[in-house]
């Protein structure tokens, strides 16, 4: 009878005591609002084939989960909000097919592909973040583009990109949208910086 009485009474505190709801971990996409649609048509194509090599990121950036800062110099990850896709990776997968569609080029491919190109670039992501040092924040972006010349492995150009823009509220979903919109004003920076210094003659 002990037993059973303690039992009971075990059953009745498990029932008044409710464990806190852990909220769902999210993941996003990065997109690019601007699409291909929206990336200016080369003038006339260079003729060159461009190897894309796989894009790099800062370490702390080489992640899915997203990065927030709530004081200069300082970075911390959203416990609960993560990308679908590494950015750094994301942004070159992005920002070949805005290259593929402003037809500058004879061919583009990946540097993992096997075949021969004449302008190799680069890409490293060297800062993605949502800056809450002010409510509601905005988000910041920079990546570095390089451009090499592969027989005689010569630096092209060498270009760092930045942009940002205000988060509409102080959380990851509005930071994702954010994140969204400077992405496509970045890739429309990087895209035309490519094709023009691509289609530059050699030094």
């Amino acid at each position: 009878m002990k037993i059973a009485a303690v039992t009971a009474a075990l059953a009745l505190l498990a029932g008044c005591m409710s464990l806190p709801e852990v909220p769902t971990r999210e993941y996003y996409v990065l997109e690019d609002p601007g699409g291909a649609g929206g990336t200016a048509k080369a003038e006339a194509s260079s003729g060159r084939v461009l190897l894309v090599n796989p894009s790099t990121a800062s370490p702390f950036y080489d992640t899915q989960s997203l990065v927030f800062s709530r004081a200069p110099g300082q970075r911390a990850y959203y416990q609960f909000a993560g990308w679908t896709e590494r950015p750094g990776r994301a942004m070159g997968e992005l920002l070949a097919r805005r290259l593929e569609a402003a037809g500058g080029f004879r061919a583009i491919a990946a540097t993992t592909a096997g075949v021969r190109g004449d302008v190799v670039l680069h890409i490293r992501l060297e800062e993605f973040y949502h800056d809450v040092t002010g409510n509601p924040g905005s988000v910041r972006i920079e990546v570095t583009g390089v451009l090499v010349e592969p027989v005689a492995r010569t630096l092209i150009a060498r270009r760092r990109f930045v942009q940002g823009g205000p988060a509409a509220e102080e959380n990851a979903q509005a930071a994702v949208a954010a994140f969204n919109r400077a992405t496509a004003a970045l890739l429309d920076e990087m895209s035309e910086w490519v094709v023009r210094a691509a289609a530059a003659p050699a030094r």
